[in-house]
C-alpha cells in the first residue's frame, strides 16, 4: 500500500486478533443466554480476560515489515500502528521531530526494535508495555535508578504511577521535580525512583496523555527514604491525540476525589457533607443507598430512603444530575435510592442548609447525585457481582410460586394481568360475568411451591465513546446494569389487645417472607460541545423492576408470655407464649401471592452557555418523567384452624394439615358496624392496581458578574405532576350470598337460607388450592363458592399538581474574597388538586366524595456566609425557611391494606403543608496542602417547625384488625443538634503502612420535641383517656447517628480494604395519639380502660461492613464484601405505656384475682434479621 506521502507499509491483521474478536462476540452472547447461572458466567469472564491478555502479550513480539520514504515520525507510527495492532501514545513533545524526514526499509523486525530504529536521531524515549508504546522526550540525563552510598544519605522518593479508578500503572508517565530540574518516565510497572534529594519541601510533578497532571508537595528528609504512590484520573477531555484510521484511543474516564469533594466543600456557599467517587470504589457499598450512610447526619430508612439528620424521608429532596428526582413509591414522594448502582455514581453531596436556586421542599436537606458523565474518550468497563446469604443461597426451601417466562426481565408476561372479561381500569361498573366465566379466564394458581435460592449476580457495563457530528465532539456514556437477588427470612411479630377477662393480651405472629427482586437499569447520556463555551446534554435513565414475594404468615390469639420476673423480654422470637383459654384456640393462616413491577424513565435536555468571556451564564433544562407501577393479581388466601388440645405446636410448624377456608365472621348487633368486615376481604382476595405518573419541568437560570467580587443570579422553575391510579378488587366467598356479595340475613349462619350447600367445597383445605378456581367450586346457584367484583369508585384516585417558582440571589465576596455572603428569596406557587371518595362499609353505604384544592404561595428567603480569615479555616452561618407540603397519597382518602407489612393506608385530606425556619453554624478546617485529602468539622442546627406532617398509627385494642396507617399535622416542634466530622490520615505514626492508612468518622446529636393539643372547640367531649396535650421526640427523628470507617488504600500495590460501621438511634416508625390500656382495682373489681395502640418505635441498630479490594493483573481487579456482618435483628416495639420511647419490658408479680401475670413496658412488636451478604466481585476496564 503506498500514498502521495512516500511511504508503503505491507501488512494483515492476524489470525489471532480475529479468533479474539470471534471470541468476545460469542462469550457476550453467551453471558446473556446463561445469565442465570452464576459459575458459568465467572468461567466465561475468566476466559475472555485470558484470551484478552494472551493476545496483548504477543503483540510486542510481532514481526512486521515497514517500508519508508520521508516520512514524518507521525505518518510512521501510524502506520507501524496499522500493522502490528501495537498502540503508540504520543504528546506534543513530538512536534520538535516532525521537520526530520524518516526513511526505512526493515523486514521481519520486532516492533520495539523497530521503534528503537525511528527514534535514533532524537531525543525521544519510549516505555513498551503489552499492547502499547508510550513515547516522551527524555527530560534528564542523570541516572536516577543506581543509588550509591553519597546518594543514599541524601532523600529518596519512590513510587508507583497508576490509574484512579482501576489502580492499574502506568508506564511511561513523566515524573519530574521542576524546582530541581529533575525528570524521568516511569518504567513498564508504573514505578519511579529518584534519589540524592536534598532535605527541604520539594513539589513532584507527574503527567501522563490523558490525564490530569498531578502536583503534590512532600518534604524531604536527609539520609530517608519515602514511598509515594501516585493516582492519575482522567482528564475530562483529551487534548493530548492519538488517533489513527479514524478510531479514537482508549483513554480513562474521570472521577472525583476525596480531595477534590473536600476542595468543593470548602468552597460551597452553602453547608454542605459529601463522597467521592473515590471513598465509594474502596468501600463494600453496592447502590447508592448504603453508600449515602456514611454522610455526616445520613442515614437510611427502609433500606432505600435518606434520613438527613435525622428528619425522615418527607422532608428531604433528592436531585438526580442537578434535576428533581422522580418519586417511585405509591405511599410516599421519596426516590428510592437503592435503584442507582454504586458503580455509576461520580459524586455525591448533601445540601443542609436552604439556598435562593434550591427547591423550597428540603427541610431536613437535599442530595445531588452526579453519575458519571459522557467524556471524549473511548472507555469500557465491566463488573460482574455473585453474592452469597448463608441463610437463604442454595437452600431449596425457598418460597415461591407460578409466575410469567419473563420474571426473570423484570416485568410480567401477561399472566397475571387483569382478564378481559372483566372491565378495565378506571372502568367501576361491576363485572356482570358468570361463575363459570371467572373460572376460565382468571388464572388458576393460587398454591405455593418451593425452590433452590441461586446466588446473587448484577452485571454491570459502562461505555465511554466520542463522536463527532458537525465538526464538534459528542461524548457519550451507556451503563447497563441487571441484577437479580433473592432473599427469605423469617418476621416474628406481637401486637396488643384487649382479650376479655379484663387482660391484655397478644396476637402472636410467626411468617416467612421470600423476595426475589430483578431489576435492569440503563443510563444513557449524551454531552455535545458546540464550543468551549457552549454545551449541549441529554440525560435518559430508564428502570424496569419486578419484585415477586412469597409470605406465608400464621397468627395465633389471646397469648400470654410464659416466664417470670427473670425472663429476658427483649427478644421476640425467644419468648414463650401460652394460651389465654386452655383447650380452645384459633388459628389463621394467611398465604400472600404479590408481583410489583415498575417501569421509570427520567429524560432530561439542556444546555450550559456562557458569554462575554464568562461575564454571562445561562442554564437550561427541560425534563419529562414517567412511572408505571403495577401490582398484578396480589392474591391473599385466608385459612382458620380450630384446635381444642390446648398446645402451642403451631410455633414449630406442627398441624399443617388441618387449615380450612377462612369462612365468615358472625357479628353481634352491637359491634356488626365497628368491627373490620371479613365479607369485603373475603376467604381470597384478588387485587389488580395500576398507578401512572407523569412529570413536566423546565427551569433557567441566568448568571452575570457585574464585578469580580459580586454577582447576581435569577432563574425560574415551573413543574407539572398528575398521577392516575386505579383498582380492580374481586373476593372469593361463600355461595349464600346475595348479588350484592352480602348475606340476606346479617346474624344468620352460613347456609340458613334453605338452599343447598355443598361444605365440603365451602370449607376447602389448604390441599384443595390447585383445584379450587375451577368450575366445580365456582358454582351460580350458591350451593358452593362464588367471585364478587367488590370495586367501587373509592378504588381510585387522580392527582395533579403545579408549582410555579422563582428566585433571586446575590453573591458577595469582599475583603479579597474572605467573605463570602449568598442570600436571596425564592418565592413559590404550590396547587395540589386530589380527587377521591371514601367507601361505605356496609351494604347499602354509598361512596362520599372528596375533592382537595389546596393553594400556596410561599416566600422563602435564605442567606449563607463563609468567613475564611486563613486559608485553612472557613467559618459558616446560614438561616432559610423551607416548606414541606403532602404529598398526594397522603392527601387522597384512598384506603388499602398492605398486606406484606401487614397495615391498612389511610390519607389524610384535611392535611396542610409543614413550613420550617432553618439556622446553621459550621466550623470547618483544612490542612494547607491537604495531599491527603483531611478535615475536620463542628456545627450546630436548630430548625423550627409549624405543622410538621407525621405518620400515625391508631388500632383499637378491643376491635383488633389491622393497625391504620395515617398521617397528620402536629402543632409545632423543634429539632436541634449538633454535627461532627472527621477525615485523618494516619501518616503520622511511623512506617510506611500508615501512610496508606486514613480514619473518617462523623457523629450527629439530635434532640426534637413535637408538640400536640387536641381542638377541644371541636372535640365537645373528648375521651378522659387521652392525653389532650402531649410533648414528644418527633416522629422519624433518629437522637443520633455515627459512622466510622478505617480505610487502607495501597496504589503501588493494587490493595484497599475498607472496613466501616454504623449507628443509627431508636426513632418513631410511627406515632399513636389515644389512650393507653389500663388496668385496675376499686377493691376487688378491676376497671379496665381499653386502650389504643401505642406508637411503633423502631429500635436502634449497629451495622459493620467489610471490603477488600485487589489488583490482580492488568486492568483487572477483585473484590470481596462482607455487608451486615453483625446481623443485628431489625427491631420495633409498640409503646404499650405511650411514654414514647422504649422502655424494656418485664414481668411482674401476678394479681391474684386475674388469670396471668402482668408485664410492664414495651413488647417487641416485630423482629427480623436481614442476614449476613458476600459478595465477590470482578472488574475489568478494556
Amino acid at each position: 500500500m503506498s500514498n502521495n506521502k512516500g511511504f508503503s507499509t505491507n501488512y494483515s491483521t492476524t489470525h489471532l486478533q480475529l479468533f479474539i474478536k470471534h471470541m468476545k462476540k460469542t462469550i457476550l452472547h453467551v453471558l446473556v443466554r446463561f445469565k442465570r447461572l452464576p459459575i458459568l458466567t465467572s468461567i466465561l469472564l475468566y476466559c475472555c480476560l485470558t484470551l484478552q491478555l494472551s493476545a496483548q502479550q504477543d503483540l510486542t513480539q510481532h514481526k512486521v515489515t515497514l517500508v519508508l520514504k520521508n516520512a514524518t515520525l507521525k505518518e510512521a507510527f501510524s502506520a507501524l500502528q496499522n500493522q502490528s495492532g501495537v498502540h503508540f501514545i504520543f504528546d506534543h513533545d513530538i512536534q520538535k521531530y516532525e521537520a526530520i524526514p524518516i526513511t526505512c526499509s526493515e523486514k521481519d523486525m520486532s516492533v520495539e526494535k523497530i521503534t528503537e530504529i525511528l527514534l535514533r536521531n532524537t531525543r525521544l524515549q519510549f516505555v513498551a508495555m503489552k499492547d502499547r508504546i508510550v513515547i516522551s522526550e527524555k527530560t534528564t540525563k542523570k541516572n536516577d535508578i543506581e543509588i550509591t552510598t553519597d546518594q543514599a544519605e541524601n532523600g529518596i522518593i519512590r513510587g508507583r504511577i497508576v490509574d484512579f479508578e482501576s489502580s492499574e500503572p502506568l508506564p511511561g508517565a513523566s515524573v519530574t521535580i521542576p524546582a530541581l530540574k529533575r525528570g524521568m518516565v516511569s518504567d513498564k510497572a508504573g514505578n519511579y525512583l529518584f534519589t540524592d534529594l536534598p532535605e527541604g519541601r520539594i513539589t513532584l510533578q507527574v503527567s501522563y496523555i490523558g490525564y490530569n497532571t498531578e502536583r503534590v508537595q512532600l518534604d524531604i528528609k536527609k539520609g530517608r527514604g519515602q514511598v509515594y504512590d501516585v493516582r492519575l484520573q482522567g482528564a475530562s477531555r483529551l487534548n493530548e491525540v492519538v488517533v489513527t484510521g479514524g478510531i479514537s484511543r482508549r483513554a480513562p474516564v474521570a472521577h472525583t476525589s476525596d480531595k477534590q469533594v473536600l476542595e468543593l466543600l470548602k468552597n460551597a456557599r452553602s453547608v454542605v457533607s459529601g463522597i467521592s467517587s473515590q471513598q465509594i470504589a474502596i468501600s463494600a457499598d453496592r447502590n447508592v443507598a448504603e453508600v449515602v450512610k456514611k454522610i455526616a447526619g445520613v442515614t437510611i430508612n427502609d433500606d432505600k430512603f435518606i434520613i438527613i439528620r435525622g428528619m425522615n424521608e418527607r422532608y428531604n429532596l433528592t436531585y438526580l444530575n442537578n434535576n428533581v428526582a422522580p418519586s417511585t413509591e405509591l405511599y410516599s414522594r421519596a426516590f428510592s435510592l437503592d435503584l442507582l448502582p454504586s458503580r455509576i455514581i461520580d459524586k455525591i453531596l448533601v445540601y443542609k442548609s436552604p439556598a435562593p436556586d434550591l427547591m423550597g421542599d428540603m427541610t431536613g436537606g437535599a442530595v445531588k447525585i452526579f453519575t458519571k458523565d459522557a467524556r471524549e474518550v473511548k472507555h469500557f468497563d465491566v463488573e460482574l457481582q455473585l453474592g452469597n446469604r448463608p441463610n437463604t443461597t442454595f437452600n431449596n426451601q425457598f418460597l415461591t410460586y407460578q409466575g410469567g417466562k419473563t420474571d426473570f426481565l423484570g416485568f410480567d408476561d401477561g399472566t397475571r394481568k387483569l382478564p378481559s372479561v372483566v372491565p378495565g381500569y378506571g372502568n367501576f361498573t361491576q363485572a356482570n360475568i358468570t361463575q363459570q366465566d371467572y373460572a376460565s379466564q382468571f388464572k388458576p394458581y393460587l398454591q405455593y411451591g418451593k425452590k433452590m435460592a441461586l446466588p446473587m449476580i448484577q452485571i454491570t457495563a459502562n461505555y465511554y465513546n466520542s463522536f463527532k457530528i458537525g465538526g464538534k465532539r459528542l461524548g457519550m456514556l451507556s451503563s447497563l446494569s441487571y441484577k437479580r437477588e433473592q432473599q427469605q427470612y423469617d418476621v416474628d411479630r406481637s401486637s396488643s389487645f384487649w382479650g376479655g377477662n379484663d387482660q391484655r393480651t397478644h396476637t402472636v405472629v410467626k411468617e416467612t417472607q421470600s423476595n426475589e427482586t430483578v431489576q435492569v437499569n440503563l443510563l444513557q447520556n449524551f454531552t455535545y460541545k458546540l464550543k468551549d463555551s457552549s454545551t449541549l446534554f441529554l440525560k435518559n435513565y430508564f428502570l424496569q423492576q419486578g419484585q415477586s414475594a412469597t409470605v406465608i404468615r400464621n397468627n395465633k390469639n389471646d397469648q400470654y408470655i410464659v416466664g417470670d420476673s427473670t425472663t429476658d423480654l427483649s427478644t421476640l422470637s425467644k419468648l414463650q407464649w401460652r394460651d389465654r383459654n386452655p383447650g380452645y384456640d384459633v388459628y389463621e393462616r394467611n398465604i400472600i401471592l404479590s408481583y410489583t413491577q415498575r417501569f421509570l424513565y427520567s429524560g432530561n435536555i439542556g444546555g450550559e452557555h456562557y458569554f462575554s468571556k464568562g461575564k454571562h451564564q445561562l442554564d437550561w433544562n427541560l425534563g419529562y418523567t414517567f412511572s408505571h407501577q403495577v401490582i398484578p393479581d396480589q392474591r391473599v388466601i385466608r385459612f382458620n384452624q380450630n384446635r381444642q388440645d390446648g398446645g402451642t405446636s403451631w410455633l414449630s410448624g406442627k398441624s399443617e394439615l388441618g387449615w380450612m377456608a377462612a369462612y365468615r365472621y358472625i357479628p353481634s348487633i352491637d359491634n356488626y358496624s365497628k368491627r373490620d368486615n371479613s365479607l369485603q376481604r373475603g376467604m381470597i382476595s384478588r387485587t389488580w392496581s395500576q398507578n401512572n405518573e407523569r412529570v413536566y419541568n423546565g427551569s433557567a437560570d441566568y448568571t452575570i458578574k457585574i464585578k469580580p467580587w459580586i454577582t447576581f443570579k435569577a432563574g425560574t422553575y415551573q413543574q407539572w405532576k398528575s398521577r392516575v391510579l386505579f383498582r380492580r378488587v374481586y373476593t372469593l366467598n361463600e355461595g349464600d350470598l346475595n348479588s350484592a356479595g352480602f348475606p340476606d340475613d346479617r346474624m344468620a349462619p352460613i347456609g340458613s337460607n334453605g338452599k343447598y350447600m355443598d361444605f365440603n367445597k365451602v370449607l376447602y383445605t389448604e390441599q384443595d388450592l390447585g383445584k379450587v378456581w375451577s368450575r366445580d367450586y365456582l358454582k351460580d346457584d350458591g350451593s358452593a363458592l362464588k367471585v364478587f367484583d367488590r370495586t367501587s369508585g373509592s378504588d381510585a384516585y387522580i392527582a395533579t399538581e403545579q408549582l410555579n417558582a422563582g428566585y433571586v440571589a446575590v453573591s458577595l465576596l469582599p475583603f479579597n474574597e474572605k467573605l463570602d455572603i449568598y442570600g436571596g428569596l425564592r418565592v413559590e406557587y404550590n396547587r395540589q388538586q386530589v380527587a377521591g371518595a371514601i367507601p361505605g362499609y356496609k351494604e347499602g353505604d354509598i361512596n362520599q366524595p372528596v375533592l382537595v384544592d389546596n393553594k400556596s404561595t410561599d416566600f422563602l428567603p435564605s442567606l449563607n456566609i463563609s468567613y475564611k480569615p486563613v486559608e485553612q479555616l472557613v467559618i459558616r452561618a446560614a438561616y432559610g425557611k423551607t416548606v414541606n407540603r403532602p404529598e398526594f397519597r397522603e392527601l387522597s382518602p384512598y384506603s388499602e391494606l398492605d398486606y406484606l407489612n401487614n397495615q391498612t393506608i389511610q390519607g389524610n385530606n384535611f392535611l396542610k403543608p409543614a413550613t420550617a425556619s432553618n439556622y446553621d453554624v459550621r466550623i470547618e478546617w483544612y490542612p494547607k496542602d491537604n495531599k491527603n485529602a483531611e478535615t475536620f468539622s463542628i456545627g450546630g442546627f436548630y430548625k423550627n417547625l409549624i405543622s410538621p406532617i407525621e405518620r400515625t398509627i391508631y388500632r383499637d385494642l378491643y376491635f383488633g384488625g389491622p393497625a391504620i396507617i395515617s398521617f397528620a399535622n402536629a402543632d409545632k416542634a423543634v429539632v436541634k443538634g449538633l454535627e461532627f466530622e472527621v477525615r485523618k490520615n494516619l501518616g503520622f505514626i511511623p512506617a510506611n503502612f500508615f501512610n496508606n492508612l486514613s480514619l473518617i468518622g462523623n457523629l450527629t446529636l439530635i434532640k426534637s420535641e413535637v408538640e400536640k393539643r387536641l381542638d377541644t372547640s371541636v372535640l365537645k367531649n373528648p375521651d378522659p383517656g387521652i392525653n389532650p396535650h402531649y410533648t414528644r421526640q418527633l416522629q422519624g427523628q433518629a437522637p443520633y447517628i455515627a459512622n466510622l470507617g478505617l480505610y487502607y488504600d495501597n496504589a503501588g500495590s493494587g490493595t484497599k480494604v475498607a472496613v466501616t460501621w454504623n449507628l443509627i438511634g431508636p426513632r418513631i416508625y410511627a406515632a399513636a395519639n389515644g389512650k393507653p390500656f389500663n388496668l385496675s382495682y376499686d377493691g376487688n373489681v378491676p376497671v379496665v380502660v381499653q386502650g389504643d395502640q401505642g406508637s411503633i418505635i423502631e429500635l436502634q441498630r449497629h451495622t459493620l461492613d467489610f471490603a477488600l479490594t485487589q489488583r490482580i493483573i492488568k486492568s483487572l481487579q477483585l473484590k470481596f464484601s462482607a455487608q451486615n456482618i453483625l446481623n443485628q435483628p431489625i427491631r420495633m416495639a409498640e409503646d404499650e405505656n405511650y411514654t414514647y420511647k422504649y422502655e424494656k419490658a418485664h414481668r411482674t408479680q401476678s394479681n391474684t384475682t386475674v388469670n396471668s401475670a402482668d408485664t410492664n413496658g414495651d413488647i417487641i412488636s416485630t423482629e427480623y434479621k436481614t442476614d449476613r451478604h458476600f459478595i465477590l466481585s470482578f472488574m475489568y476496564s478494556f
